[in-house]
């Protein structure tokens, strides 16, 4: 028997709940996340900010030029 897995683009997500996890998950990694990183993963996950425009938050605040 073949199983087919198919991947669906649209995700209900409890965002309260999944930054939770991506929280906790952080601390156990021994990260503490500043309020930034967590802004920035809660409008990922709420669809207000591609994962392609987090990068580029990120890459302009660390960038050595942006200082």
């Amino acid at each position: 028997m073949v199983t087919k897995n198919v991947h669906s683009t649209t995700r209900n997500l409890d965002v309260d709940q999944e930054m939770a996890m991506i929280e906790k998950g952080q601390q156990l990694a021994g990260h503490f996340p500043d309020a930034d990183g967590l802004g920035r993963a809660r409008r990922v996950l709420e669809g207000t900010l591609s994962e392609a425009d987090a990068y580029a938050e990120l890459d302009a605040k660390y960038s050595p030029t942006a200082h």
